[in-house]
């Protein structure tokens, strides 16, 4: 299944993200923590190379908690700070901020020694979808930034003020312009951080279906679709599910295309239980 989705936005985006980079201290780092390497975006690597960076596997909640864990240790080994956030857990604001700061604590520092109050200016990146806008929202007494749950809501550069030591710049999500890893793509349809009108959203479903199987939760889609036989073909799952939601056309056929919209949505919502897409 080849994948492609890269609008003429993101690609304006990166660029004045480029321009920007001047006006910032730092950058905090937003992955889905269902797929944090596949929320890692190669063209990314540039805007991150000379700043502080703080890596935030956002939805935490959306997985189990020893995933999240062993994901924190394994940037710890690679010597990068990274927190876990659930946006719709206002505690986690707090963590956020007092790692900022002692990412910032050079330049902090540096200012003090002046004189003067350093206010820590940080550029919020990541991929569609991955949570940036609801994050912010949660680091601040309102909502500040538009949010959305389909990828693509933010669209130009917004400015939020923290406190009166911190600001933050959300950033519109933006994918990579050519997926070299199918795998990767993939994951990134299966969260949602990939428009669904460009896919062929049947074929989207049964490799969900396979993924899931492979990673040993067969089970779970088995009961909660009373699958009462085990079939190799996705294909053929895809069916008996729909025969089993009852969607069927006139006929006698089973909506397959409504099938396979009801599975994706499943997943996102956590029918199957919490799920992460890649171990640490």
């Amino acid at each position: 299944m080849r994948i492609h989705w890269f609008p003429g936005h993101m690609k304006k985006a990166l660029r004045v993200m480029r321009e920007q980079l001047k006006m910032v201290d730092s950058i905090i780092y937003v992955l889905d923590s269902r797929a944090p390497l596949s929320s890692i975006n190669p063209q990314f690597d540039e805007l991150i190379a000379h700043k502080p960076v703080l890596y935030v596997l956002n939805k935490s909640d959306m997985v189990n908690s020893d995933d999240i864990l062993k994901w924190q240790r394994r940037f710890e080994k690679e010597n990068k700070a990274c927190v876990a956030n659930n946006s719709l857990n206002k505690g986690g604001g707090k963590i956020i901020i007092n790692k900022l700061l002692e990412i910032n604590a050079a330049a902090i520092e540096k200012y003090r020694n002046k004189g003067v109050n350093k206010t820590i200016r940080a550029m919020v990146i990541g991929i569609p979808n991955c949570g940036k806008s609801a994050l912010i929202n949660s680091l601040t007494s309102g909502k500040k930034t538009v949010t959305g749950n389909k990828p693509g809501v933010t669209r130009g550069r917004q400015w939020v003020v923290i406190d009166k030591y911190i600001e933050l710049m959300d950033t519109p999500g933006t994918l990579f312009p050519d997926f070299g890893d199918e795998k990767k793509a993939l994951n990134l349809a299966f969260i949602g951080s990939i428009k669904d009108d460009i896919l062929d959203i049947n074929e989207l479903a049964s490799k969900l279906l396979d993924c899931l199987t492979s990673l040993g939760h067969g089970n779970k889609i088995a009961q909660r679709y009373n699958l009462q036989s085990e079939t190799s073909s996705k294909a053929e799952m895809l069916r008996q599910i729909g025969l089993s939601r009852g969607f069927i056309l006139k006929g006698g056929e089973v909506d397959i295309e409504k099938t396979a919209k009801a599975v994706l949505t499943d997943f996102r919502k956590l029918a199957f239980g919490q799920i992460i897409l890649e171990k640490a």
